[in-house]
């Protein structure tokens, strides 16, 4: 996951998408290396499709954050990114408390 300290949801959010996109990156590598052509062509598929996602949550994380009339209006247009925020503020709050 992401370097930077997790300080709220929105945080663990982009940070689980950076190791999907990661993980993604790494099913392509080892694709290539087995020299498989119709297995290459569908890891890239899928870290192009992870990299979407992933821009996608950084720009909802950014507008939750920063402009909230914006992030509401997603969250009204597009359902699934607050269903995306209430599965992260639940997921974060288990790993805190296993923490604790």
């Amino acid at each position: 996951m992401s370097q930077k300290k997790i300080e709220n949801e929105y945080d663990y959010l982009v940070a689980r998408a950076e190791a999907e996109t990661n993980k993604a990156r790494e099913i392509l590598v080892e694709a290539r290396s087995r020299n498989d052509y119709y297995q290459e062509k569908i890891a890239a598929k899928l870290v192009d499709f992870c990299e979407a996602e992933e821009k996608s949550i950084r720009l909802f994380a950014e507008a939750k954050l920063y402009y909230p009339d914006l992030g509401d209006l997603i969250e009204k247009r597009w359902p699934h990114f607050r269903a995306f925020g209430d599965e992260a503020r639940l997921q974060l709050g288990e790993i805190e408390h296993g923490a604790n």
